[in-house]
């Protein structure tokens, strides 16, 4: 089946997609979202400049090279750490109506030691003030009236529940304003291959399968 770009954007808070769209980006690609709620957000938005400052594999490149296809005219800027740019020292190059950024979710996936990259970081403090700066940057390029959309998750560590979306939804203020919070189910994830009896439960046998789109808004 060939999934298609949406027709309308989502109109729940709950996205739950039992087949993964794979037309864009590189599901081999640790970390790598579908794409399909990217999509919905810059047809929501009617964004007609967007950035992706880590973009991985390419799925928000390729998805908005499927809406220019259809005549969109969408403006497209990526980046990358493993391209060369490096979030938490340089700005974004320019003003975009939309910015989504899917980081790390601190060391769920390790990338790599270099210290640029958020899966490095040594404590959960210590990843939250590097995910703040970069977060801040993103903010710093909307236009106003633009939107930031994280597409992040929480894990467990040594016992502990690492609420991340929680902290990020905290960063309301300094962010701008909190518009909307998109639940995502996950489905067929690299993590399914593993059989039960191999996988590391958390302490109370709850594994997280969800993430969480949180959309801020620049009010000026």
């Amino acid at each position: 089946m060939t999934l298609k770009l949406p027709l309308s954007p989502i109109t729940t808070s709950v996205v739950s997609n039992p087949k993964r769209a794979n037309q864009w980006g590189s599901n081999r690609y640790g970390g790598n979202c579908d794409g399909r709620i990217f999509a919905d957000l810059v047809l929501r938005y009617g964004a007609k400049s967007v950035a992706d400052p880590m973009m991985g594999s390419g799925t928000t490149r390729d998805c908005i090279a499927d809406f220019n296809t259809g005549g969109a005219g969408i403006a497209y800027w990526g980046g990358d750490l493993n391209q060369g740019f490096n979030l938490a020292e340089q700005d974004l190059p320019g003003k975009f109506d939309l910015v989504w950024i899917h980081p790390p979710y601190w060391n769920l996936i390790r990338y790599s030691h270099r210290p640029g990259d958020l899966s490095s970081a040594a404590t959960y403090e210590e990843f939250l003030e590097r995910l703040e700066t970069c977060l801040a940057r993103c903010y710093k390029a909307l236009n106003p009236g633009g939107r930031l959309a994280i597409l992040i998750g929480d894990l467990h560590r040594d016992g502990r529940y690492i609420p991340i979306c929680r902290d990020v939804m905290n960063m309301e203020g300094r962010l701008g304003q909190i518009r909307t919070v998109i639940m995502n189910e996950q489905k067929n994830c690299w993590s399914d291959i593993i059989p039960m009896r191999q996988r590391r439960l958390p302490l109370d046998g709850i594994q997280v399968r969800h993430d969480c789109c949180i959309v801020f808004k620049k009010l000026s």
